[in-house]
């Protein structure tokens, strides 16, 4: 049996359960009222199932146990991405505030993750090459024939091979064939370097093979994918523009676009583009996205918006435009912060959707003992903010601090660091700290490996954080940061920073907090 204590939320009395019955806080996630961010606070701690208190075992763990411990974590971390889009994802829904869609057998599906794969391939298959003709030299042809050859193995395709076809269209500047040679060459050179997420060489052959070949949208449908895939939002809709100049007809163009305006903001110009992809090819995907934007603009009609350099706040009208003003006066202090502490700043303005209570549970599909939501999938952070005052109360600044870092570590790392790094940084970034947050006993009970559920989760979370960053520091952190979002691999990025996996990482973590703290 837990021992009771009174919720830190709604102030229900003498609370025995994992959950509040009344309004269904988990203290893990939650902060009493009044108090302030990163002040010590009463710990409520379960182990299991939220109807599954946490039992004590009579003895302390031995090191298998630490191990056991520490692999259930390397669990969470593989598969923490998914958890944190279940947790911070929206609700599906059919809402449309424009006309309706033809209904389809997956209506309601809702995409998740990164943005859509187009359908054409980075390299050109060597049976689409038109070879040189007679017409050029016996010499130029073997030089030609050898890189047919090569472009069969396309990640073999290398400068020098590069070099090699501008020189054969130097001589040979007529020749169509030499043209489309060059093009397949800097196009597969260009996909070697993206598989490796060097994006800078990646660009600069795409531009190449977009000066090669002005008519042709292969260079420009790349330069969309590459841009997306790096999150730079303007340069792809720069490059989906420029392929609907050439083809009109272009599905994979069409859907870029639209991905790329909901990620610009621009969700109206969003459902057109998608709809004009439908219109050229059925596709479910396709489909859903435009039911879920269409479910944010049903969300959000009537809202008053005000914008700064690195926002766009909506809010409910007159009756919240005091608490909005101050809470982007407190978004543009938090974003100053990060962007020193993290060295980093987002690529895009980020949306902020100010709801009321109600509103904000229906529109998040979050969890009701969430405090605030950004949603990686659209990029918007969105926040309850009924009740509040122009005097914003600790609970809400560090919400909102918060819910800025899951943006600014989404964007650094192009989607792929681990929920467990994202929910420990972020409570890091709110000051909070473990020897504040727990008594000595509970912080044995997180040593040992018997805190579960979502406090086990969330405090698991902010002690690994504190572990690396007392490691490297800060600096290590923004280095592991910058390498995932450089390689798309946080294994990788661990093993640059830090020596060793995240599954590594997470050993070393468990045995250095149970030598430190366990009981036995």
């Amino acid at each position: 049996m837990n021992p009771p204590m009174d919720c830190p939320r709604c102030g229900q009395p003498a609370v025995t359960e994992a959950a509040c019955p009344r309004c269904g806080v988990i203290v893990a996630k939650a902060r009493p009222r009044g108090t302030a961010a990163g002040a010590p606070a009463p710990a409520r701690v379960t182990s299991g199932r939220p109807e599954d208190p946490a039992r004590e075992p009579s003895g302390g763990p031995s090191g298998l146990t630490i191990v056991v411990a520490a692999a259930l974590l390397v669990v969470a971390g593989a598969v923490a991405s998914r958890q944190w889009d279940r947790l911070h994802r929206r609700r599906e829904s059919t809402a449309d505030p424009t006309r309706p869609l033809p209904q389809s057998g997956n209506a309601g599906r809702v995409p998740e993750g990164p943005p859509p794969s187009l359908s054409v391939p980075l390299e050109v298959p060597v049976q689409n090459l038109r070879l040189p003709t007679d017409q050029v030299p016996d010499a130029d042809r073997g030089r030609a024939d050898d890189l047919v050859r090569r472009l069969a193995s396309p990640a073999s395709m290398t400068a020098p091979d590069v070099q090699a076809a501008e020189e054969l269209l130097t001589r040979n500047p007529d020749e169509h064939g030499i043209r489309d040679l060059l093009e397949a060459v800097l196009l597969n050179a260009a996909a070697r370097h993206r598989r490796q997420r060097q994006y800078a060489p990646c660009i600069a052959y795409l531009e190449r093979a977009r000066q090669v070949q002005p008519s042709s949208t292969r260079p420009l449908l790349a330069l969309l994918e590459v841009s997306m895939d790096s999150g730079n939002w303007a340069g792809a809709e720069a490059a989906a523009r420029a392929v609907l100049a050439i083809d009109p007809r272009s599905f994979d163009a069409w859907q870029g676009l639209g991905f790329t305006l909901v990620r610009e903001d621009r969700s109206r110009e969003a459902v057109e583009a998608l709809r004009a992809a439908l219109e050229i090819r059925d596709d479910e995907n396709v489909r859903a996205m435009i039911e879920r934007i269409q479910k944010t603009l049903a969300d959000e009609r009537g809202m008053a918006e005000r914008h700064l350099a690195h926002f766009n706040v909506r809010y409910d009208g007159e009756e919240h435009e005091a608490v909005g003003r101050e809470i982007l006066r407190a978004l543009e202090r938090h974003y100053a912060t990060l962007a020193g502490t993290l060295d980093y700043e987002p690529t895009s303005s980020i949306a902020v959707i100010l709801f009321s209570r109600e509103a904000y549970y229906d529109a998040a599909g979050v969890p009701t003992w969430a405090g605030g939501n950004f949603d990686q999938n659209d990029g918007r952070i969105r926040i309850p903010i009924r009740g509040l005052t122009t005097s914003l109360n600790p609970h809400m600044d560090g919400t909102l601090l918060h819910e800025l870092t899951h943006a600014f570590v989404y964007d650094r790392t192009r989607g792929v660091a681990p929920g467990l790094l994202h929910e420990g940084l972020a409570q890091y970034m709110e000051g909070k700290r473990i020897d504040s947050m727990l008594t000595r006993d509970q912080v044995v009970l997180l040593a040992d490996g018997r805190i579960g559920g979502v406090a086990g989760y969330y405090l698991s979370g902010l002690s690994f954080v504190e572990y690396l960053v007392a490691n490297r520091g800060m600096g290590g952190i923004n280095d592991l940061l910058k390498a995932m979002g450089e390689t798309r691999s946080v294994d990788e990025a661990f093993r640059q920073v830090y020596g060793t996996t995240l599954s590594g990482a997470l050993e070393q973590w468990a045995r250095r907090l149970h030598q430190q703290f366990g009981s036995g």
